[in-house]
């Protein structure tokens, strides 16, 4: 059964609206991407505001002294070692050994000149992949580049490269997907067998599509189809930003532009759309995640949290700009979704062109708690506990309000953070945070943990494949000479009885 939710503007809402009335849709999600808004000096600032957080470290690219063009971050741990994949605007996928987040060191570089660097890690076989797009064309500069010369690519080239990190400090291309609309984001199905491409085209794509690709075999990747989805001429356009799925694969998330798609993934290959969400009150879908929680009777509800990253990160002349739309989408209302309310930083400030606007979250469900990018508003944390069992309200939130309620905070002078995540949280809540920002580069934060109440503790899966030991190796010959020499005893015991 399908259906499209239309939410029509809250009355809150509306009066954010008229705020926004002079903001015009932007590229900034095509050719190089989202671009630094904000300014900082020849050394980056190692003092801001913050409230329960620490600066800790900050460590850059390249010694320019400019702009680094951090952009999306994820993890992997490989036996005693952890590491951040740090994605870049040209600058190549950064990887940083965090095992001491007090001291981050860069690992390796893995040279791939192109733009704008989104990463996911899965394993396959006994190896430890990640994925690298290009959201525009690599250009000259990312064609002679290493991934661009490995896999004999052009300047016209597009799309995603697939990366062997099983030794970290020595990556190794693997394979390419062409999408010739480039690849914005794209998201790994739980199976690690499907590859989910997101565009991000804008108003001129009047077909929107989510490309799906075969990646059982990573060396060999082979397109499955172009999965059509609505044409909405609102916002920037309808091609989908970013996918996430749900811990199972059985469902998507679809974050584009100018609506949100809930897909029925049980068949990966073949999604079928469950629900459509239209709410006038988003400018630009820019994620969408989903997050299940327990109520004090016992029961499940199941909540989508959509990022409105408003007019696609253009500079800002007020905040807090764009917030975070929640949806209830438990049970029958997945057909139907109901919208909790919105949610913005407890920041009103008058801004000198940086972009001020929610950006890059990620949700920790066992620990119920959020980490999110601000741009030059930093980094902040969020307790969603409340979200199990808010009521709608037509009132914005501003940091507590409809079950969510902001916790900490850092922000530096030169702060324009794309991305901010954690891969460890201890029992009182407390973890290193890790942002990768526009102007400043990789920085670790420290955030001091809850005051009211303790949480599972996160640690990260340990990816490396097993070593093969000299007692496993001395045991395989057995392995395999053992039952020969059971069935070799049979056979004569039945030719001596015979």
């Amino acid at each position: 059964m399908l259906s499209r939710t239309v939410v029509r503007t809250l009355a809150g809402a509306c009066a954010l609206a008229l705020s926004l009335a002079g903001v015009a849709p932007v590229a900034a999600h095509e050719g190089k991407g989202d671009v630094a808004t904000n300014t900082r000096a020849a050394q980056v600032a190692t003092e801001g505001e913050g409230q329960r957080m620490s600066f800790v470290a900050n460590l850059q690219y390249d010694d320019s002294g400019e702009a680094q063009d951090g952009s999306d971050i994820e993890f992997v741990r490989l036996g005693d070692r952890e590491y951040a994949l740090a994605g870049t605007l040209r600058k190549g996928m950064q990887i940083i050994d965090i095992t001491h987040p007090r001291t981050p060191k860069r690992g390796a570089l893995y040279d791939c000149d192109i733009s704008h660097g989104a990463t996911q890690v899965w394993r396959n076989d006994g190896r430890v992949l990640a994925s690298y797009t290009a959201d525009g064309t690599f250009g000259e500069a990312g064609a002679a580049s290493r991934c661009g010369r490995d896999l004999d690519l052009g300047p016209d080239a597009a799309g995603t490269v697939i990366v062997d990190i099983t030794s970290p400090h020595k990556p190794q291309t693997v394979s390419y997907l062409a999408v010739p609309r480039g690849s914005h984001n794209m998201t790994i199905h739980p199976s690690g067998d499907y590859l989910y491409n997101s565009n991000s085209d804008l108003a001129t794509s009047t077909s929107p599509t989510i490309t799906i690709y075969d990646i059982s075999r990573p060396s060999r990747p082979k397109k499955v189809q172009d999965y059509a989805i609505p044409f909405v001429p609102t916002s920037l356009g309808s091609e989908s930003h970013d996918i996430t799925f749900n811990k199972s694969g059985t469902r998507a998330y679809s974050a584009a532009l100018s609506q949100t798609l809930v897909l029925d993934t049980t068949d990966p290959a073949h999604p079928k759309q469950v629900s459509q969400i239209v709410d006038p009150s988003i400018n630009v879908v820019h994620q969408a995640d989903p997050v299940t929680l327990t109520r004090p009777d016992g029961t499940k509800r199941t909540l989508l949290v959509i990022t409105d990253e408003r007019a696609g990160a253009a500079g800002s002349v007020e905040c807090p700009g764009g917030g975070l739309h929640v949806y209830d989408i438990t049970g029958d209302k997945e057909t139907s979704p109901e919208k909790v309310g919105t949610w913005v930083i407890p920041a009103a400030t008058v801004q000198d062109g940086a972009t001020c606007t929610s950006h890059v979250l990620r949700i920790y469900p066992r620990q119920q708690m959020m980490t999110i990018a601000w741009y030059s508003q930093g980094v902040r944390v969020l307790d969603i506990s409340g979200l199990a069992t808010a009521e709608p309200s037509p009132v914005i939130a501003q940091g507590d309000g409809i079950g969510m309620r902001e916790i900490g905070h850092y922000v530096l002078p030169d702060s324009d953070t794309w991305s901010f995540k954690t891969n460890r949280i201890a029992r009182d809540g407390s973890f290193f945070g890790y942002g990768n920002d526009l102007v400043r580069g990789f920085d670790v934060y420290r955030f001091k943990g809850l005051k009211d109440r303790t949480v599972p503790p996160l640690s990260p899966k340990d990816l490396a494949p097993r070593a093969e030991t000299p007692t496993s190796r001395m045991l395989l010959p057995l392995a395999v000479l053992l039952p020969a020499l059971v069935l070799t005893g049979l056979l004569r015991r039945r030719s001596r009885r015979a």
